[in-house]
């Protein structure tokens, strides 16, 4: 997770990826980046849901664990260009802890989700497993900064695998 969110950084302060993004993004209608952000946010839910991973859970416990990424939010962010920013600073600001308590005051909401992980799936873990949250809070963060990444890969045509960050992880 704190890769990724380094990425997301990098997109938006390095003064280059920066201007590129804003130049394309900015001038996108609206049904553009609703076009970018289905196609790019849809490609994380399907590697999710099918276990390319390491994890699997269902499309709707992931909508409720990453709503960020729920079709909803989808549409204000393309709706609104600075939304889809926001969110980003908001993914980048992130932490173990944060994600935590995130997960302890969504809990009722988030009683039934589920995730599998393991190399059959053999491990279930929910906000109620004991350990639960602890395992959860990471992999929120991730599902999450790597998502909008996607979207930055996607406009600016840098991959994020090739900044000096990753490449040295």
């Amino acid at each position: 997770a704190d890769l990724y969110q380094k990425s997301l950084d990098a997109y938006l302060t390095d003064s280059v990826f920066n201007q590129v993004f804003h130049d394309r993004w900015f001038k996108m209608a609206e049904e553009g980046r609703m076009a970018v952000i289905d196609r790019t946010f849809d490609a994380m839910v399907q590697q999710t849901i099918t276990n390319t991973s390491g994890y699997k859970m269902s499309k709707a416990d992931l909508y409720l664990l990453c709503p960020e990424i729920a079709p909803e939010r989808r549409r204000e962010m393309a709706k609104k260009p600075e939304d889809f920013i926001t969110t980003c600073k908001r993914a980048i600001a992130d932490t173990d802890e944060k994600a935590r308590n995130w997960l302890e005051r969504n809990k009722t909401v988030l009683a039934n989700t589920q995730i599998a992980f393991g190399m059959r799936l053999q491990f279930q873990i929910s906000v109620n497993t004991d350990g639960g949250i602890e395992v959860m809070a990471p992999i929120r963060r991730l599902l999450v900064a790597e998502t909008f990444v996607c979207v930055f890969e996607a406009i600016t045509g840098k991959k994020a695998a090739e900044m000096p960050h990753m490449q040295n992880a």
